[in-house]
């Protein structure tokens, strides 16, 4: 009897798909591919370096920290900023980057920090703060930036020496953004077929057979099936408002380390508005994590794969971003089911 013939990896770069696939029950719809979750949310790719800065800025007194949730409850070394409202820091969640200017001028007399996190998707919105603050003189407010770009981690991933994935489902919002055509260099560099995709059931199964497809006939397809809301330029207002406001930075990577321009940072002439400067940050030192979120946003492991899974680690007591995040592939397993690895 012949064995199983080997499964199409296809891996998802976007957290909501990530959810979606859970939710649904992809994972285990298709008989001839495998479908695997790679660096599609930006607070489980924050390092616990960053998150440790983040803590010890919430201890000053003159500070109001404005964050999304997600970002209250991911530990860092020492504590995390849900432990430190509990401590009496002033850490207020918000769920619009424009609370901070209203933060701001309700509060003149502090300091008003926003935790910036996000990729091409929530970047900009983040620099139209800045902008309107630069230009209405509103001094007390400043990002601290740990806004990344997607393109850098996937071209890290794909030189990988071990990396072994047929496809990808791109995510539609950076694509909503950025524009179809930012990701075409893929098949074309990378000989790796893509698809951008939105978030229903049926438009996640149309990317997998198509990328399935392309795999069995050996092509290096490209196609976006997401029209609705993704054109191949994308939105151009946003996409100069990034460029106007940011500059990309090496930055740091949970799992990858440092990757080469993929963090934005404030251009020197909004410099008074970031939080690394205004406070003078101190460099906080990697340490050894305690979970495997950076293997599983790899495509390494799958969350069963990390001995904590479900045990130590759970979404009451989570030890990783990928358990806290709405978006988060550990997250997502928990919720959804527990699947064998």
């Amino acid at each position: 009897m012949a064995g199983k013939s080997k499964k199409i990896k296809i891996m998802e770069v976007c957290g909501t798909h990530t959810m979606s696939i859970a939710k649904y029950g992809l994972r285990d719809y298709f008989e001839d591919a495998e479908l695997i979750s790679g660096p599609g949310c930006p607070v489980c790719v924050t390092p616990s370096a960053r998150l440790e800065q983040c803590v010890k800025l919430s201890k000053n007194k003159n500070i109001i920290i404005t964050a999304f949730g997600d970002m209250i409850r991911v530990p860092a070394f020492t504590s995390s900023l849900e432990t430190e409202i509990s401590n009496g820091a002033d850490i207020r969640v918000i769920y619009c980057v424009y609370d901070c200017l209203k933060t701001a001028t309700a509060n003149p007399d502090k300091e008003i920090v926003f935790i910036g996190t996000g990729f091409e998707t929530t970047a900009p919105a983040a620099a139209s703060v800045i902008k309107e603050a630069f230009e209405n003189k509103i001094k007390n407010i400043s990002v601290f930036s740990m806004f990344k770009s997607v393109f850098p981690a996937l071209d890290t991933l794909m030189s990988d020496g071990d990396f072994d994935i047929n496809g990808f489902i791109l995510p539609g919002n950076v694509a909503c953004v950025t524009g179809a055509r930012s990701f075409r260099y893929i098949p074309e560099k990378y000989k790796i077929p893509c698809a951008v995709a939105g978030f229903s059931k049926d438009e996640i199964v149309k990317a997998v057979e198509f990328l399935v497809k392309n795999t069995k006939s050996e092509i290096c397809g490209f196609e976006n099936m997401y029209k609705t809301a993704v054109s191949e330029e994308g939105n151009v207002k946003a996409k100069n408002l990034m460029l106007e406001i940011f500059d990309l930075k090496d930055d740091e990577w949970r799992g990858f380390g440092t990757v080469k321009k993929s963090g934005f940072r404030l251009k020197k002439k909004y410099a008074a508005f970031d939080a690394d400067i205004r406070f003078k940050i101190k460099e906080e030192k990697s340490r050894k994590e305690l979970c495997r979120c950076g293997d599983i946003m790899k495509g390494k492991i799958n969350p069963c794969g990390c001995g904590l899974f479900g045990k130590k680690c759970t979404p009451l007591k989570p030890l990783g971003p990928c358990m806290v995040s709405s978006e988060g592939v550990c997250s997502a397993y928990y919720k959804y089911g527990k699947y064998n690895g």
